[in-house]
């Protein structure tokens, strides 16, 4: 007999919230087989299975927050004996509640004599070609995903497909104001262009709005990482005409890469040069670690992930580019695995692509340091006494300073600009 336990799906987690058993008491398991979904405090996962037999107990309800490591089912062979106090909890789709990540204590449609969620209606069985976030979305804007065609792979349905038929942003749908009474109109001061001018105009109105699991995880994190870890900071600026110039000639050849690419492998080379950067903090020693594992922040809807490219100083150019968008497609259609958030020794931030100029990173605990991107963008510089446009971009490294101390994060820093400004070291 096998037991299944709540898994550690992430450095961070401590405990995750079951959402739903994808087998049957009774129903043969296969090793591999996906036997159930967890949400964690990053994302909603599948956990397989890692053994065969039978499927004999079910100790998780839908919703139940549960600590890593504990007992949640059996699986072993036929003639082992079930518990008969252990019902069995068969929900191929999770309650609305659940699927929100609102609490246990109570869900929606529950059946009062048996405590369980009531019959879901019929055009939700839909949901399965949609990942878990696809799905908690599509409850929130009220859409039947029977309805929606699904542009991925296999007709499945993203978030892109979403927003299409629902014609709403969904940072519109997410924060809807509360009704206000017409005789509370208000008085707005405002100070416009620094005159302070008094405006009458429509009432403000707020909305208290929970957060999300994730937005909470976020907001753990980052508030730990704030107090506890001793930020320092700076600054470079990288002349990027000749990484540009590769980007091009890799995809006149049919090899495309994007300036994320070519960050991520010059900080690994970097890395490889100046280990302490890749080494994380661990009660009271400080831990080096042989492999590069660079972990990549990808905004989503309602917050980001960090999903990890491991065993970067193995990894081409070319290789960091096919990795790296197969990343963001998972983690943009939830259906990141706990290998792909795991094991992160350094992380990259790039707000480029927004039109950042620069901007300071939070350290991702118990890593050394994170490295902010900024655009690439025309200056004008001094050349030979004359000035020139050139392109440049800006990276801020934030930095541990228990791990890492300034002069050598300088030359960290250093050697990566060196890298990216002499792109050709990147293609050996």
């Amino acid at each position: 007999m096998t037991e299944i336990t709540m898994p550690k799906l992430s450095d961070t987690m401590t405990e995750g919230r079951f959402g739903t058993w994808k087998k049957s008491i009774g129903e043969q398991v296969n090793r591999g087989d996906i036997i159930a979904e967890i949400e964690t405090d990053k994302a909603v996962m599948e956990l397989e299975a890692f053994a065969s037999g039978i499927l004999l107990e079910q100790r998780a309800k839908p919703g139940e927050l549960i600590t890593v490591g504990t007992v949640i089912g059996l699986v072993g062979e036929k003639s082992a004996t079930l518990t008969p106090s252990t019902p069995e909890v068969s929900a191929p789709t999770p309650s609305p509640v659940t699927q929100l990540g609102i609490g246990p204590e109570r869900f929606l449609g529950e059946d009062e004599a048996s405590g369980f969620p009531a019959a879901i209606p019929q055009q939700e069985l839909h949901q399965e070609q949609a990942a878990p976030v696809v799905r908690r979305r599509a409850r929130e804007l009220g859409i039947d995903l029977s309805q929606v065609h699904g542009s991925g792979p296999g007709g499945r349905i993203l978030l892109d497909d979403l927003q299409r038929f629902s014609g709403v942003l969904f940072s519109e749908a997410e924060s809807p104001p509360l009704p206000v009474h017409p005789e509370e109109e208000t008085v707005v001061q405002a100070e416009a262009a620094g005159m302070g001018h008094i405006f009458q105009g429509t009432p403000l109105t707020s909305a208290a709005v929970p957060l999300t699991r994730m937005r909470s995880a976020i907001a753990r994190t980052v508030s730990e990482a704030w107090r506890t870890i001793p930020h320092f900071y700076l600054t470079v600026d990288v002349f990027m005409e000749a990484a540009e110039e590769i980007r091009r000639e890799l995809k006149s050849s049919g090899s495309a890469v994007s300036i994320n690419d070519l960050v991520v492998k010059g900080t690994a080379l970097a890395l490889a040069a100046f280990p302490q950067a890749n080494a994380s903090l661990r009660d009271d020693s400080i831990v080096s670690h042989s492999e590069i594992n660079i972990g990549m922040a990808v905004s989503l809807t309602d917050g980001l992930l960090v999903p990890v490219l491991r065993g970067c100083e193995h990894l081409s150019l070319l290789d960091i580019a096919a990795q790296s968008t197969r990343l963001v497609e998972k983690a943009r259609s939830g259906q990141l695995s706990e290998v792909d958030l795991a094991g992160g020794t350094f992380s990259i931030s790039n707000l480029g692509m927004y039109g950042t100029e620069s901007f300071a990173a939070v350290v991702h605990p118990p890593q050394a340091a994170i490295l902010a991107v900024g655009a690439v963008r025309d200056a004008v510089v001094a050349k030979n006494g004359q000035p020139a446009v050139v392109r440049k971009m800006k990276l801020t490294l934030s930095a541990d300073h228990r791990i890492v101390d300034g002069a050598y994060a300088a030359r960290f820093l250093g050697e990566i600009k060196n890298i990216l400004e002499t792109p050709v070291r990147m293609l050996v």
